[in-house]
């Protein structure tokens, strides 16, 4: 919301100003944020447990 904002007074700053005739200055957009890339988990792979291990995870209370 913060970088519509931003532009959307560079582009009323550009429209309104008292610049000569093609002369209004190149004003740069807001960086916006990039969606960050899911990071994949190959070194670690679960190994599915057994009904006996699940039994004996349960009875160590």
């Amino acid at each position: 919301m913060t970088a519509d904002l931003f532009d959307a007074l560079n582009q009323n700053t550009r429209a309104t100003g008292q610049w000569g005739k093609g002369k209004a200055p190149k004003i740069p957009s807001y960086p916006r944020p990039k969606a960050a890339k899911a990071e994949k988990k190959k070194d670690k792979a679960k190994k599915p447990r057994t009904v006996a291990e699940i039994y004996k995870h349960f009875q160590r209370r």
